[in-house]
């Protein structure tokens, strides 16, 4: 992880980050990343998402298109359009929107 936005934190913008970012905070705006994008249980996420992977923990609303594959585990909350070459669903998420997978080309982030 190159990006860390801690609890307690919060950011309102347009977010360009070259590897990983974790966010623990809430962001409002835009997130693009090169590495793997870490939601953790307690961030909040208002934003459009362009990143290679996604590993949701807390809450979104917003779109994410994702290179790679995008994991929502248990206890998430995700309102909003997913587009990724693949999906992982725990038990006991709630997932408001629509996902579309991506062929090899399509996935570039």
């Amino acid at each position: 992880m190159n990006t860390l936005l801690g609890k307690g934190s919060s950011f309102n913008g347009s977010l360009k980050v070259e590897g990983g970012i974790r966010v623990d905070g809430q962001v409002e705006g835009q997130i693009e990343a090169s590495g793997t994008l870490v939601l953790g249980k307690e961030g909040i996420l208002k934003a459009e998402i362009r990143t290679k992977d996604a590993i949701i923990g807390g809450k979104v609303i917003g779109n994410i298109t994702a290179a790679n594959k995008i994991e929502l585990q248990s206890g998430a909350h995700y309102s909003g359009d997913i587009k990724c070459r693949g999906l992982i669903i725990d038990s006991d998420v709630f997932f408001d929107g629509s996902s579309k997978m991506l062929g090899q080309q399509e996935g570039k982030a």
